[in-house]
């Protein structure tokens, strides 16, 4: 019974130890950006996306690099742009409004600047 005892104290005294204020160091203060204030990332938690972008989808905009491929510029109604691959041989002209169904490029080709994606399907809307 004494060692049950002593292991019970032992047991009590590490777990009350281990639940002071000095056992959890305090979080980095949340850095800044531009004044908007960012809490810090728990630990444990990848700092880098480990998940595939999803699909954009469809979306319309504007033509901002045309020419007869592989690669044309879209940018967006909200404005984003996308680097768009397209191996069909399209003639497209900068100024064109199109919607477009776009997925996430798998091919390693500079298209420019935006997300890389892969066009699927285009219609002309004006």
């Amino acid at each position: 019974m004494r060692h049950f005892a002593g292991t019970a104290l032992l047991t009590l005294a590490f777990v009350a130890g281990c639940a002071s204020p000095s056992a959890f160091p305090a979080a980095a203060p949340a850095p800044s950006y531009s004044g908007i204030s960012v809490p810090p990332l728990p630990s444990g938690i990848a700092k880098t996306p480990t998940d595939k972008i999803a699909s954009p989808g469809w979306t319309e905009g504007w033509i901002v690099r045309g020419g007869t491929g592989p690669c044309y510029g879209l940018l967006d109604m909200d404005g984003k742009p996308f680097a768009m691959y397209s191996d069909e041989g399209l003639t497209l002209a900068k100024g064109d409004h199109v919607r477009v169904r776009v997925v996430p490029s798998r091919l390693r080709i500079d298209c420019g600047e935006g997300e890389p994606v892969r066009l699927e399907v285009l219609e002309h809307v004006s």
